[in-house]
């Protein structure tokens, strides 16, 4: 099988996983795994396939919901906002090798789950205030909304950097 064909194979596999994880979490308000299955993707096969896992997976998440689809401007701004996931965990794979359980990764997680939550709520709490008005009181009582994914995201990340691990052993083991 060719390089590109696996990448694609596999851009599509964590797109699936990234709208089921969606769709699981639906009545769970704001508390989402699928930034972490984005984050991963953009760690191990870098930034586009990354992009692309997002993208694809909450596209069709944001069409295709319990609570009915978004409107154009905030499905482009939740699109944008997940590619930043894939950024994170592309860049944090130039400095951090996954290995064994311990502080140092701990601390990386919560960082990048940090990170991956403020991101993708700044642009989208400004694109649904600037809809759905008045905008400043809109976007202060979102925040509220905004710091359960940002706290669930410092909390998932790193429980689930054990799956993180055993992906990337898998990718980076050589082929026979």
């Amino acid at each position: 099988m060719s390089l590109g064909l696996k990448i694609v194979t596999r851009v599509a596999v964590f797109a699936a996983l990234v709208f089921i994880f969606s769709y699981l979490a639906a009545f769970l308000y704001n508390v989402n795994p699928a930034f972490f299955i984005v984050f991963s993707a953009g760690f191990l096969w870098g930034l586009w396939p990354g992009v692309g896992v997002g993208v694809i997976g909450f596209f069709f998440w944001s069409n295709f919901n319990p609570m009915g689809p978004v409107p154009f401007p905030l499905l482009i701004s939740q699109l944008i906002g997940i590619s930043f996931s894939s950024a994170i965990g592309a860049i944090s794979s130039g400095f951090f090798r996954p290995t064994a359980v311990g502080i140092k990764s701990t601390i990386i997680m919560i960082l990048a789950g940090l990170l991956s939550g403020l991101l993708y709520h700044v642009v989208v709490d400004v694109v649904d205030a600037w809809l759905y008005q008045p905008f400043w009181p809109r976007l202060i009582g979102g925040t509220v909304f905004s710091l359960i994914t940002v706290i669930s995201n410092c909390i998932i990340f790193p429980m689930f950097y054990p799956a993180l691990v055993f992906l990337y052993h898998k990718e980076k083991k050589p082929a026979l």
